[in-house]
């Protein structure tokens, strides 16, 4: 029973007895946000109190980032030659095997490394016939063996540079009269940067592709919170696309340079399971368990109540009075625990009971306003 309860029956007594309510029975009001329990409210409440101690925690931390296929599993197939694209063999979305045809590019640049490969043919052939007919001579002492072992040299160096034309006319995948561009990779086409008939140059970014099936969460975590972490630590992920889910992770890459914008360093933890439908390119939030440490306030996590007006804890200002105080950055530890700012050293906080103590502040409409 609240005071301004009790208070309303004292006066109605009064007015049953034919005497007018005096003002100053009414007593003081209690400030705003405190309420006061009756015997039996305590005792249903169970209320233990904890005495609040300051110490340096390390505070989780939720860094926004984005989904991106595995670093070691991406590529870009870009262009080899200068010339004019003839057809785009693939959309975005698109899974190709290593080795599939990306992009057909005309170019002259296949003309000319054919024209060498034939050049080449002729001079092996020619050096290589030279060289057998001086070693049959050299058999019939018709010859030094200087000259023999001068065309064996030519012989070999033709040779080489056929090996070259091969290799040149190989490397450009020619079908027909056309270069193609082949997937480096397996996986699955993230990206098309080029039409049919735009001219291309060599190192021009075509295609993108990778392995969706191991993606990482990309993220940005300030530098002060940069000595916390580990590699191989664990993590959690919780994604736009998936409200309500949260997926394993860990971390496999760390950053070894701090970017002078963000003053962060990039890291990236590998989902353990990723769920069907997940795409690179989707919103993610990173949770590290290890972050900077400051000081806080440590409780438990019933003695942190959150209402419209924010967390907030209850005081004990008396052995039945109970003061609603506000509390900022209230962060859920590995261990169930919250970590809490805003407390003083030594305060007397309502641990078991706090949310009884709320229902009765929130049920007494006068007692959490200011008068």
């Amino acid at each position: 029973m609240t005071a301004s309860f009790r208070s309303s029956l004292f006066v109605l007594a009064l007015a049953a007895c034919g005497s007018p309510p005096q003002e100053e029975a009414e007593g003081p009001a209690l400030p705003a946000g405190t309420v006061e329990l009756s015997d039996a409210q305590l005792a249903d409440a169970k209320i233990a109190l904890d005495t609040v101690r300051i110490t340096d925690v390390a505070i989780p931390m939720a860094i926004p980032g984005m989904v991106d296929a595995a670093d070691p599993g991406s590529a870009v197939a870009g262009s080899i030659v200068e010339g004019r694209v003839e057809q785009v063999y693939v959309i975005p979305g698109a899974r190709v095997a290593a080795g599939d045809i990306l992009v057909r590019i005309h170019s002259h640049e296949l003309a000319d490394a054919r024209r060498d490969l034939v050049a080449a043919e002729a001079q092996e052939s020619a050096a290589r016939q030279a060289w057998e007919r001086s070693a049959r001579l050299l058999e019939a002492r018709a010859v030094a063996r200087e000259e023999v072992e001068g065309r064996e040299a030519a012989w070999l160096a033709a040779k080489g540079e056929l090996a070259r034309a091969t290799e040149i006319v190989e490397h450009l995948h020619p079908v027909g009269e056309d270069v193609t561009i082949r997937a480096p990779v397996g996986g699955v086409v993230f990206n098309v940067t080029v039409r049919i008939g735009e001219a291309v140059l060599p190192g021009q970014p075509l295609v993108e592709l990778g392995n969706d099936r191991t993606l990482w969460v990309t993220a940005w975590v300030p530098e002060l919170a940069v000595p916390s972490l580990q590699p191989a630590a664990a993590a959690r992920v919780t994604l736009t696309a998936f409200p309500g889910d949260t997926f394993a992770a860990r971390l496999v890459r760390l950053g070894g340079r701090v970017d002078p914008m963000r003053r962060a360093v990039d890291v990236r933890a590998a989902l353990t399971s990723p769920p069907q439908g997940l795409r690179p390119g989707m919103f993610a939030t990173l949770h590290l368990e290890a972050g900077p440490r400051q000081p806080r306030a440590v409780l438990p996590e019933e003695a942190v109540q959150r209402g419209e007006g924010g967390a907030a804890v209850f005081i004990a200002d008396a052995p039945n009075r109970f003061r609603r105080v506000p509390v900022a950055d209230a962060v859920m530890l590995p261990d169930g625990m919250v970590a809490v700012s805003g407390l003083q050293e030594g305060m007397i906080v309502v641990g078991r009971g706090a949310y009884t103590v709320r229902a009765v502040l929130e049920a007494d409409p006068e007692a959490g306003h200011d008068h």
